[in-house]
């Protein structure tokens, strides 16, 4: 009797410091974006869910019970009511400390069907040239520097002209965002206890560059890797033996490796950890119900209901900026036509 019930106290105890967990984690990472500068002439704005401000922690709690058993667990459609899609903007941003400029690394539209349970996702290279609203003329990756307007922790400035930017160019209406820390994305994937990621070919870069802006030699073996967070990063963002368009590639494995790993039941010893690291490295406008929806959503997929695409050659070719700088160009309308075709899930499985 006393074995059970120590071991009902240390559940409890452990319980509650998952409750805590994400509890802290809603008041730093749930950040709601402002209205929108302006709307593509064809599509009237989507309103987002608003923000269930301040869950209590029996809100969390009841969460919890939900997410893990998938009893109670509110659909997304009853989260996002009348709707038969959710498309999100997924940012990943280096804010090393100490910089000046941060722009935007990995850019990524995403779209999830509510009633067939699939998501599409499609990525924009970071060099390609789009019209940015109120500065003319840049790379897409720069409208989140922008955004900021000198000030590094302004977050919300930046994502909100990307938003904007991609909305004019592209006909699309964003209807949520995710925005990512990569400095600490390595805690992520650290607290999910690594990824395996098959990698298709051996990636030898004698000039990965360190956080002091010096380099080092990042070496990794073709075939199945097992990967910690900081081995993860380097993948992700190596290019110099290839390209953009390759890395893109990469990183697009290492966050399918994550959403396998995340679904792994054998986490939940990590749980507290994960939480404390996406709380620190993520930021979004999706409240806590609509995080606990897509949750339940997620535990319900499949890798096969996931299809990425990204906007590469010969869709978008190099060339140079009025200023003299390496940019991607297109015919914007196919890029569009592209990218729709992409979230709608019709394009065919062969990329063009």
């Amino acid at each position: 009797m006393a074995i059970v019930v120590i071991a009902l106290i240390l559940l409890g105890w452990y319980g509650w410091n998952v409750i805590s967990a994400i509890d802290d984690a809603q008041d730093t990472a749930v950040v709601e974006l402002p209205p929108r500068a302006a709307t593509p002439d064809s599509q009237e704005a989507t309103p987002t869910v608003p923000p269930q401000n301040n869950p209590s922690k029996m809100d969390v709690a009841q969460g919890v019970i939900s997410t893990g058993t998938g009893a109670g667990a509110p659909d997304p459609k009853e989260v996002w009511t009348g709707r038969d899609s959710i498309t999100f903007l997924v940012l990943g941003v280096d804010e090393r400390p100490g910089d000046d400029e941060r722009n935007a690394d990995s850019i990524l539209l995403a779209r999830l069907d509510l009633n067939t349970r699939t998501l599409n996702a499609v990525s924009i290279p970071r060099d390609l040239q789009v019209e940015i609203p109120g500065y003319g003329l840049g790379k897409i990756n720069g409208a989140y520097n922008l955004g900021l307007d000198g000030d590094m922790d302004n977050r919300i400035g930046g994502v909100s002209l990307m938003r904007d930017t991609i909305e004019l160019n592209f006909d699309v209406v964003i209807d949520e965002y995710v925005l990512v820390n990569f400095e600490g994305f390595t805690e992520i994937v650290d607290a999910l206890g690594g990824i395996d990621i098959d990698v298709p070919e051996a990636i030898h870069d004698p000039e990965y560059p360190t956080e002091d802006y010096g380099v080092t030699t990042f070496e990794v073996e073709a075939g199945p890797q097992r990967m910690d967070g900081e081995t993860a990063l380097k993948y992700a963002r190596t290019r110099s033996q290839d390209s953009d368009d390759a890395r893109r590639e990469r990183q697009m494995l290492v966050i399918m490796a994550m959403f396998e790993q995340g679904k792994d039941i054998g986490n939940l010893p990590r749980i507290v950890d994960i939480i404390n690291a996406v709380g620190d490295s993520v930021q979004t406008g999706i409240d806590f119900r609509g995080q606990v929806s897509l949750a339940r959503a997620a535990l319900e997929m499949d890798e096969e209901d996931i299809q990425m695409w990204k906007v590469a050659p010969p869709l978008v070719e190099p060339g140079t900026s009025a200023d003299g700088a390496w940019i991607y160009v297109g015919d914007q309308a196919e890029i569009t036509a592209y990218i729709h075709a992409a979230l709608d899930g019709t394009l065919p499985e062969e990329e063009p």
